[in-house]
């Protein structure tokens, strides 16, 4: 027997929100559906339509605000390698006490590994170079100033890629629920269909649904055309048959394949 199981997948379920609309639009009177009409459904799906196109703004926006994180932490990157270079000529090219008041963390004269960690020396050497102006370096641009614009350029893309966690979860969550509506509003229309409806009718398909009595193949299609494409290739059409998601083709060469083989899934 047919079954007539929601899409899991939301392109595949939109589309089926707007088949049963359009289906109601057309025999919601005549089949007397009075609880999942055609309004309620276009409500349900516009909202859900509507929640996947913002969510989807929040998450393309989300790649943006990374991408300028990683810009600002490559900035960084590169002025705390300068830096540890400059300060190896006034204080050792290996890490002893007299780096500790630069900030580099972990007994370690090498660039953190981690973007907090490379934030919070930024605004150390900020101070150091204030309080060691010597040690600054106006040519190579290693000076407190430069710490100073590179650490607060950090901070807010770390910050802002922070926030846009917390909006893009917002709006995944509304899109969730968005989304919960339109499959309780479109099971609903099932189950009343199924009240309404005979195991057998065709009006089923009106709604983009399988007819319960129908089998669970659908029917092979018909209409076969051929056309000769370039050497060696022939390109097939046909009718769409209902309820088909794809189509096995089988092709057989005379006098090379003693039966029908698969030639292709679509």
């Amino acid at each position: 027997m047919a079954a007539n199981a929601l899409p899991q997948g939301l392109d595949a379920l939109f589309a089926l929100g707007e088949d049963m609309a359009d289906g109601l639009q057309a025999h919601e009177a005549q089949v007397a559906v009075k609880q999942n009409t055609e309004a309620a459904i276009r409500e349900a799906r516009s909202a859900a339509v509507a929640a996947q196109a913002v969510y989807q703004a929040a998450r393309s926006a989300k790649a943006g605000l990374t991408a300028a994180q990683q810009v600002a932490d490559s900035n960084a990157k590169a002025f705390l390698s300068a830096a540890r270079n400059v300060l190896a000529n006034y204080l050792g090219s290996s890490w002893s006490p007299a780096w500790e008041a630069t900030g580099f963390p972990n007994q370690s004269t090498g660039v953190p590994r981690t973007s907090a960690e490379r934030q919070t020396l930024l605004e150390s050497l900020q101070a150091y170079f204030t309080n060691h102006p010597e040690h600054e370096n106006a040519p190579l641009n290693v000076t407190a100033a430069q710490a100073a614009a590179l650490f607060a350029a950090l901070s807010a893309a770390r910050t802002a890629v922070n926030q846009g966690l917390v909006d893009l979860g917002q709006k995944k969550a509304t899109r969730d629920a968005q989304e919960t509506a339109l499959r309780r509003r479109m099971r609903g229309l099932v189950e009343e269909l199924n009240q309404l409806l005979g195991a057998d009718d065709p009006r089923w398909y009106a709604f983009g649904l399988n007819p319960p009595a129908a089998p669970e193949t659908p029917d092979i299609p018909d209409g076969l055309v051929l056309t000769p494409g370039e050497p060696g290739v022939i390109h097939a059409d046909w009718a769409d048959t209902p309820r088909a998601t794809r189509y096995h083709v089988y092709k057989q060469v005379v006098g090379a394949d003693a039966d029908f083989v698969l030639a292709a899934t679509v």
